[in-house]
């Protein structure tokens, strides 16, 4: 009977909490190659993400992740606060150990309300 409680429990505790990324639409506010590169990152989109990457930040994406803030957070958070595992453990593997997002941490904004469009929530989103 022990081992079944912890069974459960384990089981419950490796079942993430909060939306993925396929959850969310992204609609862009402006079509600025950083809106671009935030739905990219957001969204899960790896192949758009390295491209953005390349077109606007020359390959650099220690500065993308260090310079580009979508919504007023910087990509690598924005990315992970949508669930974004790929793109974020891609700018994760890029940026200094300071700037890395420390995927056992949730952080759930209760306050953030997005609305819902045909059974997603849509999320107006704009990179500086």
């Amino acid at each position: 009977m022990n081992r079944t409680n912890l069974f459960a429990a384990c089981l419950i505790a490796a079942v993430p909490v909060g939306a993925l990324a396929s959850d969310f639409q992204f609609v862009a506010k402006d079509s600025s190659i950083a809106t671009k590169t935030c739905i990219a990152a957001a969204s899960n989109d790896l192949p758009g993400l390295k491209r953005n990457g390349r077109q606007g930040f020359d390959g650099n994406y220690r500065l993308m992740s260090l310079t580009l803030t979508c919504n007023g957070v910087d990509v690598n958070s924005f990315a992970q606060s949508f669930g974004a595992t790929s793109t974020n453990d891609f700018l994760n593997r890029r940026v200094s150990s300071q700037y890395r997002v420390d995927e056992e941490v949730n952080i759930i904004d209760v306050s953030a309300h997005y609305p819902m469009v045909n059974g997603q929530l849509q999320v107006m989103v704009s990179g500086k």
